[in-house]
């Protein structure tokens, strides 16, 4: 049976016993009912993992002794961030889950203009909240020890005012050059934009180009924004890096 494995965003060293917080609780005692000296797996997010034993158990919360550090490194040498346009939001949801699992190491929701899903500004922070909990969970099942950041909304035009070092790429259907057609050379940080459930408009493809993004096609099939994000990440890291 697999250790489960947990997300504790708190300093942690071996020896120490540390208390669960709720969301582990309910997960670890209350659903897979673990008992008094039951291995689990704690990690912080700032590298490694810990082997930990359940040492107290009462009717509201478990506390844990950790006993051994396991430096792994799963990350990604590749800084990927997906740039995802809103989308609706068990697609959003599915597409950032698998992304986390994919190795990102940040994801940027795009606001454009075919967004179906429009975030009002009193809604940012709980989708903010969401999206940190979606990511968590996928880091938790993926085995990563690294959260990757999650970025506020922002339009396409303010993204591309902010110009930065990372090889950016725009997928767009009616682009005629694949990636091995671009030719470019292994990136440390690449940016690749998916657009929303209608595509990207062709201004904002005219306006990613002259941006200096480069554009690419996956090939003559029309493909879902969630399968989009999927098949060009797994792309990516075959290509660039640890896939």
């Amino acid at each position: 049976m697999r250790i489960p494995r947990f997300y504790l965003p708190e300093n942690l060293a071996i020896g120490h016993e540390i208390t669960l917080s709720d969301n582990i609780f309910r997960h670890a005692i209350q659903v897979l009912r673990l008992t008094i000296g039951e291995p689990l797996i704690l990690f912080n997010g700032q590298g490694g993992e810990y082997q930990a034993r359940i040492s107290e158990v009462t009717k509201r919360q478990a506390k844990a002794v950790l006993e051994q550090l396991n430096p792994i490194n799963p990350e990604s040498a590749l800084y990927i961030t997906l740039v995802q346009a809103l989308i609706k939001p068990d697609k959003m949801d599915f597409a950032l889950q698998k992304a986390v699992e994919l190795g990102i190491s940040a994801f940027q929701p795009l606001i454009t203009r075919r967004s179906v899903v429009q975030v009002g500004k009193e809604k940012i922070s709980r989708k903010l909240e969401h999206w940190q909990a979606i990511a968590v969970g996928a880091c938790e099942q993926s085995g990563r020890t690294i959260l990757p950041t999650i970025l506020e909304p922002m339009s396409l035009e303010h993204y591309l005012a902010h110009s930065n070092s990372a090889t950016r790429i725009i997928l767009a259907p009616e682009a005629n050059q694949t990636l091995a057609d671009l030719k470019l050379t292994k990136p440390s940080k690449l940016d690749v934009l998916i657009g929303p459930e209608g595509g990207f408009s062709e201004e904002e493809v005219t306006l990613c180009l002259q941006a200096g993004l480069h554009g690419m096609s996956l090939g003559p099939r029309i493909l879902r924004a969630e399968t989009a994000s999927i098949a060009a990440l797994t792309l990516m890291q075959h290509t660039f890096g640890d896939l």
